[in-house]
């Protein structure tokens, strides 16, 4: 057992029973709390039938396993053995193996590892007799990764990266660590093979290079660490997360919230996601000595996992950041379906509690303020200036999102208040209108940003001679647009989440208003407002586009404030 395993396996005791990993349990049975009785038996007849086709099914089942495991929901007991002995009898089965189940699993590369924790705490809880749980474990001990998963890239392919293949890895390190086989030859194939796509920040540059999957695929890397792996790849791979330390710290919204854009954005998951990360961090720099930067990660998972709060209060708790029926699928792309990603929330609450120690105390101070611009992979500006988070794209994904500024983001307040995320033109997430042009506050006409400088005292870009500047101005974002001849920058006005609506407001021609949920975004200019009387919806709700027009240094002001404290200067 080398160093790092032994640390592992040490804080693994220690941490097991902590308070803090009830706050993590806590969102495990919110998450396992959204699914209706009669939805899980539904799904649990047709996995029974089919085949467990993909992993919402396998994950759903692992995070009612822990909860069982730790004196929760001891009424699931019935059902969740006969979920595990659907998920444990269709594990590793990629291929036809003679299973009477005609559809093949697509979901092993991302539950096999949640499956092999489920079970090691079932066990530890003695929750069944140890004749059902060494079957299962058997049934897991003759998992072949060749067969059990999906991706398996070819090695050195110069095209893009494969996250698929990385979970695989993380799931065969764990079955490794818990004695339930798994190949060390095929973690280190594509562990060494992945930790090519980390860019000079140790981000991960999936196909696209969406932040989610940045984030979601180092948290699998991470576990691999956890799980003890010590192949020769090793000292690589501590190197890149080491890089993305400090710019994971610095891309975390004053809301709590991951930054947006790309695949798999605004979902509660995001969030447990990267609380897990941040476990991973904190857990690995107090080992390293330094306590002070294990509390700000401490801190950093804490502010994540209290966003998701007032989405979890709802009656109809949804998977997705917008008040749209659940089964609508607004906001989604055709894979992120409720089933799948309502329990995915649990899932990486799961691996933050494993990670996490509680013997750091979160830092009570807010992180400090600061702008990170990531490579140009990633086109990224992300400042945090006092209550105030703006995130920029110099070269936004025409799929998802949209150049400019995509986010205005204020502590306290709602998040879809000014905007979260950008709109796409015609995106690959389903919506109930057509977007006939992209939204982003942004000088309406620019096709191309050149970023001419990024700190605290503003963040500048340029298109020929044109220059758009913005900065945080105590409590107001401050916005100013120089150039030749008639100059517009675009505002979107909220108008609603899908259940909640807004008071919107033309004050007059140089102020703009609209109230949600308690608070009040306002816009005023040096120039006027028009109404450019189209409708554009993002994955949080609809917005109304207007244009502030004037000449010369056109300015336009933006405060988030409480209802009753918007005024301007």
């Amino acid at each position: 057992m080398n160093g790092w395993t032994k640390r592992i396996a040490c804080c693994f005791v220690v941490v097991a029973g902590l308070a803090h990993g009830d706050v993590y349990l806590d969102l495990v049975e919110k998450a396992v709390g959204a699914y209706a009785p009669a939805r899980v038996a539904a799904y649990l007849a047709a996995a029974d039938r089919d085949g467990v086709g993909e992993h919402g099914f396998p994950r759903l089942a692992a995070n009612m396993a822990v909860l069982v495991a730790n004196g929760r929901r001891a009424d699931l007991k019935p059902t969740l053995e006969r979920m595990l002995d659907v998920c444990f009898r269709d594990a590793g089965r990629t291929k036809d193996l003679g299973r009477p189940a005609p559809r093949l699993n697509r979901g092993n590369d991302f539950s096999v590892k949640e499956l092999v924790l489920a079970l090691v705490a079932l066990e530890k809880a003695g929750a069944y007799p140890k004749a059902t749980t060494d079957r299962w474990r058997a049934a897991m001990r003759a998992v072949v990764a060749e067969d059990a998963y999906n991706c398996q890239p070819q090695l050195g392919n110069t095209t893009r990266a494969y996250n698929w293949c990385v979970f695989g890895a993380a799931s065969e390190q764990a079955r490794i660590r818990y004695g339930m086989g798994g190949s060390a030859a095929y973690v280190e194939r594509y562990v060494a093979d992945q930790i090519r796509w980390f860019d000079a920040n140790g981000m991960y540059r999936d196909p696209h290079e969406p932040m989610v999957y940045d984030m979601v695929t180092r948290l699998q890397f991470a576990a691999i660490l956890w799980f003890g792996y010590d192949g020769p790849s090793r000292a690589a791979l501590e190197a890149a997360m080491l890089k993305s330390a400090l710019p994971t710290l610095a891309m975390q919204s004053v809301t709590g919230e991951i930054p947006y854009g790309g695949r798999s954005n605004q979902f509660l998951h995001n969030e447990t996601f990267y609380a897990a990360l941040c476990e991973f961090y904190a857990a690995w720099f107090a080992r390293r000595g330094d306590r002070p930067l294990a509390a700000r990660f401490r801190a950093a998972a804490k502010r994540a996992t209290d966003a998701l709060e007032p989405w979890l209060a709802r009656v109809d708790v949804s998977h997705v950041k917008n008040r749209f029926p659940i089964d609508s699928g607004y906001g989604c792309e055709g894979y992120a379906y409720f089933d799948k990603y309502m329990v995915t929330m649990g899932s990486w609450a799961c691996l933050a509690r494993l990670f996490a120690d509680d013997s750091v105390a979160p830092a009570a101070d807010p992180e400090p303020d600061g702008v990170f611009v990531t490579s140009d992979h990633f086109h990224r500006v992300m400042m945090n200036a006092g209550a105030y988070t703006l995130q920029f794209d110099w070269n936004g994904d025409a799929h998802y999102d949209a150049s400019g500024l995509g986010r205005v983001h204020l502590r306290g307040a709602p998040s879809a208040l000014c905007l979260s995320t950008p709109a796409a033109c015609r995106p690959h997430y389903r919506l109930d209108l057509t977007n006939e042009e992209a939204l982003a506050i942004a000088p309406a006409g620019w096709t191309s940003f050149g970023l001419a400088s990024a700190d605290l005292s503003g963040v500048v870009f340029t298109n020929g001679a044109a220059v758009w500047s913005t900065r945080v101005a105590h409590d107001h974002v401050e916005m100013t647009l120089a150039g030749p001849g008639p100059l517009a920058l675009r505002v979107p006005l909220l108008v609603d989440d899908g259940g909640v609506w807004t008071m919107r407001r033309d004050v007059d021609p140089q102020v703009l208003e609209a109230d949600y949920d308690g608070w009040t975004c306002r816009y005023w200019t040096s120039g006027a407002f028009t109404n450019l009387q189209r409708r554009v919806g993002n994955r949080n709700g609809h917005y109304l586009l207007y244009e502030a027009r004037g000449t010369g240094g056109l300015k336009v002001f933006v405060k988030l404030a409480p209802r009753v404290d918007a005024r301007h200067p």
